[in-house]
This record gives structure tokens, sequence and C-alpha cells, in this order.
């Protein structure tokens, strides 16, 4: 196989430029309030690129919490005549089933969100996965991921976190099989670009992008609902060390948490804005 590559240009485990800033926590009062905050966050970062530079990238979230954001998110790029054939679209981790499969990340993102604003068919990076081997899988969109950004780094990531603390799919507990043949335990110095998931937490196979290129983004959105997170939510903020979420800062990084995922108290790392 072939061997893995160095992480992406910006990503480092201190993270990019400006990832040492403290993240922001948004709280809402349910999971429409997210849809529409998270959403309002991503519209205007994706407009400032396009802006800039003409082009933006946007690494989507998969699981339930992003499905109404996604909605929220097409009606408004259709309302305001979005330059989508400039937007290049990414999963940060995809399940080990075919884009069919009602368990898709890929799939759910077509249906909610690229489908109803007609992004064309060459700006969605599919992880092709549920057939073949999930680590040849893995080498092969870590390699188109790495030939679409070229020297640029992404504009937009948006992360789920799980009870356990999972971001993406870097579950606590589990291994990463490289493309170079190494299996080595998830952690943040994980090297390369993607890897097939296996062990500790992840239920079966998982596709995920590394942490490099997770914190190598421009802006990261963490949008989490449920009082089951709201303990991962607090080690998430305050950068507990063995919560995979923790790991991943970018330029800017804002926490987008309904009421009961905040808990009671305050994270007390960085500034904490409460919404009505």
């Amino acid at each position: 196989m072939a061997a893995a590559a160095a992480d992406p240009p910006g990503a480092s485990p201190a993270g990019s430029p400006g990832a040492a800033a403290f993240p922001l926590q948004v709280v809402v009062e349910d999971r429409d309030a997210l849809a529409e905050e998270a959403g309002r966050i991503v519209l205007e970062r994706v407009a400032e690129a396009l802006a800039v530079r003409r082009r933006a990238s946007v690494i989507l979230a998969g699981g339930s919490t992003p499905r109404v954001m996604h909605a929220w998110l097409a009606g408004n790029i259709r309302g305001r005549n979005l330059q989508v054939g400039r937007v290049t679209w990414y999963l940060g981790d995809e399940r080990w089933v075919p884009v069919e499969d009602p368990q898709s990340n890929e799939g759910m993102a077509r249906e909610t969100l690229l489908g109803p604003i007609g992004a064309p068919e060459d700006t969605i990076a599919s992880w092709g996965a549920g057939s073949g081997d999930p680590v040849e899988c893995a080498r092969r969109y870590g390699e188109s991921v790495r030939a679409r950004l070229g020297p640029e780094v992404p504009d937009v990531l948006v992360l789920g976190i799980g009870a356990d603390g999972h971001t993406a799919s870097l579950f606590p507990g589990s291994t990463a099989f490289l493309p170079d043949g190494r299996q080595l335990p998830v952690e943040p110095g994980l090297p390369g670009t993607a890897a097939a998931i296996r062990g500790g937490n992840a239920p079966d196979w998982r596709l995920t992008l590394c942490p490099g290129i997770l914190r190598s983004a421009r802006h990261v959105i963490f949008l989490v609902s449920g009082a089951d997170k709201a303990d991962a939510v607090r080690r998430a903020a305050n950068g507990d060390p063995l919560t995979p979420a923790a790991w991943i800062r970018g330029g800017t990084t804002t926490f987008v948490v309904t009421r009961d995922a905040a808990g009671s108290a305050d994270t007390g790392y960085g500034p904490d804005i409460r919404r009505a």
C-alpha cells in the first residue's frame, strides 16, 4: 500500500493559525434554534470565503442532529442565490454502508442539503463506502481531499459530539487502520488525512478524516443537543485530553448547543453566550 501522506497544510498538534483562541459557546433553547444559529454561521463563513477566494469548502457532519440545520441551510442558500458550483462539500466521516443505506451520512446530506440546493456532482467528495476494503477506501478519499484542497485548508468544518466525547469517527479507545498498513490508537497526533476505524466504542467499521486536517479548518462549528451530551460538551470545551472532541480547534471554534446539552454550569472555558 502507498505510504500515508503528511498532514495537510496548516495542520499541527496545536491546530491552525489562531487555534489557540478560546471557543465561543452559544446556548439555544431547542434543535430548531440550534439549526438556525449553526446554519447562519456556516452560511456567513461560506459567503465570506466566496467573496475573498471565489471558492469555498465545507466539511459536513453526519448523524441526526445536522438534519434540521441542513434544511435551514438549503432554504437560505436558495434564497441568497449562492454560487453553489463554487462550493466543495466533504463528509468528515462515514459509516461502512453504501450511500443508499438509511445510515449513510452522505445519503443524509444529499437528501437534506446537497440535492435541494442542486450541488453539482463534481463538487461532492464521496467516500464511496460499503464496498471493497475500508482501508483502501480511506486511502482514496484522503487522496481526493488533498487533491481537491490543494494548498488551501477547509473553510468550514461542522462536527457533532457523542455522549462518549467522540467527534467525526474518532472514538475513544478505537484503532485507526492507516493506508500504509500501520494500526495506531486514535489520538490527537494520528498522522495522515483519512483512516478506517475499528474497536473501542466504534460500532463496526467507520471511516474518518484525521485530527490534523480537521484542526486545519478556518472555522469549526460543533452542534450538540441532548442532556446525555452535557458532560461530553463540558469536557470538550475544557480541553480534556481524553475526549476526542477536545482535540479539534480551528481558526475560530464555536460550540452551538441546546440548553439541555449545555448543562447547568458554564464550561469555564472561554466566553459563554446564552441565548433565550
